[in-house]
């Protein structure tokens, strides 16, 4: 492997964790929990202040540190990063497919024009929240298409 491609695997494995960043960020008070409300918008201030500059040096290694905070973070994030979606896409219980070949549908991602917070729809009856840093409603992200 050249150093080229060593730095461009740097550079993706960072984006992902970027994006994992920006996408717990609505999940926190879900895994925090309703008794620790101080503590998620604690990690949610410092997610955003990171995600602010996400090329200052040392950006990445601090998401990190959050990411691996708490045992509940820890474990959706590491889900996340493995598949690059939400862990609720893929929690869904026993699921038997249709015969036939088919394909994933993608989920619809919305995020802040600023760039430090990212939802995923996962239900067409789910209606996008505002940004929590800027309170900017979020924009769609069409999927691209084939």
């Amino acid at each position: 492997m050249t150093s080229t491609d060593e730095s461009d695997e740097a550079i993706g494995s960072d984006e992902a964790i970027l994006e994992c960043a920006r996408a717990v960020r609505g999940e926190l008070p879900r895994l925090i929990g309703p008794l620790a409300p101080e503590r998620g918008r604690e990690l949610d201030t410092r997610l955003a202040q990171f995600l602010s500059r996400p090329g200052a040096p040392g950006a990445v290694e601090l998401i990190l540190t959050v990411l691996q905070s708490e045992p509940e973070i820890h474990t959706w994030a590491a889900r996340f990063l493995e598949t690059g979606r939400p862990p609720r896409y893929t929690e869904r219980g026993i699921y038997q497919p249709l015969p036939g070949s088919g394909e994933a549908v993608p989920a619809v991602r919305y995020s802040c024009p600023e760039h430090d917070f990212a939802w995923y729809r996962a239900f067409l009856d789910e209606s996008p929240p505002r940004c929590p840093t800027h309170g900017r409603p979020l924009v769609r992200e069409d999927p691209p298409s084939c």
